[in-house]
C-alpha cells in the first residue's frame, strides 16, 4: 500500500502546478492502494476485508471538488468522444467513488453530491454509443474499456444504494442476517440512509 507521504507529495505537485497528470497519479496510487475494495464480480460474494478505505475528512482538502469537476468535464467531452486519457481517467475516478463508499460513513455524503448524476449520464451515453457503433475493429477495441466503465458504474450504484450488497448475498443463496434486514427496512421506512451501521447488539 502507497504510504500518506507518497499520496501527500503527489497532491502536493498537482496543487503547486496544477498538471492534471499528477492529479491522475495520485488517483492511480489512492486506487491501487486500495483495489481490494473494489470486488466488481457481482457473480461471487462480497470479499469480506478486515481494512476500511479513508473517511472523507482524512483526504485532500477540496479534493472532491477537484474530482467533480474532472467529472463533468468527461460528461461534457462525451459528444465529441472521450480520447484514451480521458477513458481512463473517469474509469480511475469511478473506482475511487467505490472506494470511498466502502466505508460506510461516506456514503451518504458521496450520495447527496453530483457524482451518481454524472456517472449514469455517462454510462446511458456509452451504452447508446455501442448500440449505433457498427462492429469495426477498432470500435470493438474501444469496447473493453467501454464494458470496464459500466461495469465499475454498476459496481457504484451498489456501493450508494445497496452497501451491504443484500443483493448479491440473495443471488448467491447466502442468507442474509434476519437483524440487517429488519434495521434496513427501518431506516429506510423511515427515511434515513441505510448505510448507517445497526447498533451493536
Amino acid at each position: 500500500m502507497a504510504s500518506r507521504e507518497r499520496l501527500f507529495e503527489l497532491w502536493m505537485l498537482y496543487c503547486t502546478k496544477k498538471d492534471p497528470d499528477y492529479l491522475k497519479l495520485w488517483l492511480d496510487t489512492f486506487v491501487s492502494s486500495y483495489e481490494q475494495f473494489l470486488d466488481v464480480d457481482f457473480e461471487k460474494l462480497p470479499t469480506r476485508v478486515d481494512d476500511m478505505p479513508p473517511g472523507i475528512s482524512l483526504l485532500p482538502d477540496n479534493i472532491l471538488q477537484v474530482l467533480r469537476i474532472q467529472l463533468l468535464q468527461c460528461v461534457q467531452k462525451m459528444a465529441d468522444g472521450l480520447e484514451e486519457q480521458q477513458q481512463a481517467l473517469s474509469i480511475l475516478l469511478v473506482k475511487f467513488f467505490i472506494i470511498l463508499c466502502r466505508n460506510l460513513s461516506n456514503v451518504e455524503e458521496i450520495g447527496t453530491c453530483s457524482y451518481i448524476n454524472y456517472v449514469i449520464t455517462m454510462t446511458t451515453l456509452y451504452i447508446q454509443q455501442v448500440v449505433k457503433k457498427q462492429k469495426k475493429e477498432k470500435e470493438m477495441a474501444d469496447q473493453t474499456c467501454i464494458e470496464e466503465f459500466v461495469i465499475h458504474a454498476l459496481a457504484f450504484c451498489e456501493s450508494l444504494y445497496d452497501p451491504y450488497r443484500n443483493w448479491r448475498h440473495r443471488i448467491s443463496g447466502s442468507q442474509i442476517p434476519e437483524g440487517f434486514l429488519r434495521h434496513i427496512s427501518i431506516r429506510v421506512s423511515s427515511g434515513k440512509n441505510p448505510a448507517t451501521p445497526a447498533p451493536e447488539g
